[in-house]
C-alpha cells in the first residue's frame, strides 16, 4: 500500500539541494570574479584579461604598436580590429571557465537539471 513512499526522501534531498543553488550560485560568482583569462590577438599586439564573469581586467597593447614607421608598428586601423578579436577570445574563454564550474557546481551537488546541457550552452553560444 505505501510501497512508493520509499522515493519521498530522494525527493526532499533534492530539493533541500536546490534550495541550496543560490548561495552556492553566489560563492561560485565570487570566486569566478578572482579567476583569470587571458587572450591575444593575431598579431600578437594586444592582449586582454578578463575575470571569470567577463569584466575586462587588462588591456596590454604592445609597445611596437606605437613604433611608427618601423615595420613592426601596427596601422591604427589595424588596432582597434586587434582589441576586438583579443576581447572576443577572451570572453569566450571566460564564457567557458564559468559554464564549466556551473557544471562541476551540479555535478558536486549530484543535482541533476533536465535541460543543464542547452542552458550551458547558451552560455557558451555552443549549439548543447
Amino acid at each position: 500500500m505505501f510501497k512508493g513512499l520509499g522515493n519521498l526522501g530522494n525527493i526532499a534531498s533534492m530539493i533541500g539541494k536546490l534550495q541550496d543553488i543560490p548561495d552556492h550560485m553566489r560563492q561560485l560568482n565570487d570566486r569566478m570574479k578572482s579567476e583569470r583569462v587571458t587572450a591575444s590577438s593575431s598579431c600578437g599586439h594586444v592582449t586582454v584579461t578578463m575575470n571569470g564573469v567577463g569584466e575586462v581586467q587588462n588591456v596590454d597593447v604592445s609597445p611596437e604598436v606605437f613604433g611608427a614607421g618601423t615595420d613592426s608598428a601596427l596601422p591604427p586601423e589595424r588596432l582597434g580590429a586587434a582589441i576586438q578579436e583579443a576581447t572576443n577570445s577572451a570572453g569566450a574563454d571566460a564564457k567557458q571557465l564559468y559554464a564549466n564550474a556551473v557544471s562541476q557546481l551540479a555535478s558536486d551537488l549530484d543535482v541533476n537539471i533536465p535541460g543543464m546541457d542547452g542552458i550551458l550552452a547558451s552560455i557558451t553560444g555552443g549549439n548543447g
